[in-house]
């Protein structure tokens, strides 16, 4: 992501030191912007000292706040408002006024099946699949900026409003509330019962691998805060992209994942196959003897390069030059280990971030393979909508994107809390050992509940 956080900002006569005061310098100026055209967004920004951008979403107003990290933590965008919202690939013909600044953030959230009837409670979340937000707060290393995106029909009042809004705000005592699971005991026979009809359908020639999903439900003793929820989570597990994306006050979906499904710098673009797991071990003897029996399954080995050909395939057809790993790598992570295997792609004249996101969603890595059948399959076996789990989500800009794909994720509506996990059934799998693995990768909500 590090062409989207190139720092080019409209210079102040004095730099800001907070967010807060950036805001109010912002909103002084928005008389004076004039927008050229239709479809036309002009950007206007001012650097700031302030490079804390969770504790600024945090106070933000709720209802339409997003926010996305890289897996390094170098580059992260948080955005409130709504300025365009279009389909992925309608987005494209928004351009940005001549003139310094970066290139705006548009976030991109995406279910992992847009054609399975949605569940009512992802209601909300599908209006669009890409946002441009009125007002941007982006940090590259130390630099940081705030940014508003004015188009023609921007209620230029409303948007003043909330940058007062925002100089306003100050820091919340937030308390974080008990978390209990509140899970039925059937849904563990249940999915099994699944797991076990997936076998007979790879048994009988119909797929290769069938990624399964569960559910498991927490209640808060009171509403829960997204924000504090996601600052909990990437508190215990560092190496992940962040993301959270609201739908309505106390209504998001948040996670820190670690997967990849496309990055584009220029015309540079890297994706990755993640799949095969292990837990993590109790010691540094357990965690290696753990990660080296990853290494050595053939089970795992060939649940995983069915992933890579998939990727490999998809990115063949975007590229002129391509390059893969030789061999997976270990992953680890703070409660489980995978196996890794990077693509990376020099990409042919024309290609942009739409079609890289449809070329590579969904992997076998969340879906199975073929996709195809593995797609029809979940819709006869999953009894639940996976909304936006497992989908693509992330940043895109014209000089670069960021797209993770949405698994080790959580939907918020209230002070409920729904996890969601998933595991790779292949010829040989058990499915107790695959309930197992599901568990473990819920490891991360099961510390909130302490």
């Amino acid at each position: 992501m590090a062409r989207l956080g190139t720092q080019r900002q409209t210079p102040l006569d004095d730099v800001p030191s907070t967010a807060a005061a950036a805001a109010s310098a912002l909103a002084t100026r928005l008389d004076g912007i004039a927008v050229p055209a239709a479809a036309t967004v002009v950007r206007l920004e001012a650097v700031t000292q302030e490079s804390d951008v969770m504790r600024w979403l945090r106070g933000a107003p709720a209802g339409s706040r997003r926010y996305f990290r890289d897996r390094g933590g170098k580059v992260e965008v948080a955005g409130v408002g709504i300025a365009v919202q279009e389909a992925l690939g309608a987005h494209a013909r928004w351009t940005q006024a001549a003139g310094p600044g970066a290139a705006a953030a548009w976030f991109l959230a995406m279910p992992f099946d847009p054609d399975r009837p949605r569940d009512p409670e992802w209601g909300g979340f599908d209006a669009g699949a890409c946002v441009l937000p009125e007002i941007e707060f982006r940090r590259a290393g130390d630099a940081a900026t705030l940014a508003v995106n004015v188009t023609a029909a921007t209620d230029r009042g409303a948007l003043r409003s909330h940058l007062a809004m925002l100089a306003a705000a100050a820091d919340r005592c937030v308390i974080e509330p008990a978390l209990v699971r509140t899970d039925d005991p059937a849904d563990e026979s249940t999915w099994i019962q699944a797991v076990e009809s997936a076998l007979g359908r790879i048994r009988a020639g119909d797929m290769r691998k069938l990624v399964l999903a569960r559910r498991r439900r927490y209640r808060a003793s009171a509403a829960l805060d997204p924000v504090s929820v996601l600052a909990r989570l990437g508190s215990r597990e560092s190496r992940g992209f962040r993301f959270l994306v609201e739908a309505a006050p106390g209504r998001a979906f948040v996670g820190v994942t670690p997967e990849r499904l496309v990055s584009r710098s220029g015309r540079t673009a890297r994706s990755e196959a993640v799949a095969g797991t292990r837990p993590r071990g109790v010691d540094s003897v357990a965690d290696r003897l753990l990660g080296e029996s990853l290494l050595a399954s053939p089970k795992d080995r060939n649940e995983h390069e069915l992933v890579v050909e998939r990727v490999r395939d998809a990115l063949a057809a975007c590229a002129s030059t391509l390059r893969t790993d030789a061999e997976p790598r270990l992953l680890r992570l703070a409660y489980v280990q995978h196996l890794r295997t990077r693509v990376h792609a020099e990409l042919r004249a024309g290609v942009g971030d739409a079609e890289l996101v449809r070329a590579l969603h969904p992997t076998p890595a969340v879906a199975g393979s073929p996709v195809g059948a593995a797609i029809e399959a979940l819709r006869a076996l999953e009894p639940f909508d996976r909304g936006l789990y497992a989908g693509p989500v992330g940043v895109l800009s014209d000089e670069g994107c960021e797209v993770a794909v949405a698994i080790r994720s959580a939907l918020i509506d209230g002070d409920r809390l729904t996890a969601f996990a998933g595991a790779g059934i292949v010829d040989g799998s058990d499915p107790a050992e695959e309930w197992r693995e599901t568990g473990h990768k819920l490891l991360a909500f099961e510390g909130l509940a302490n």
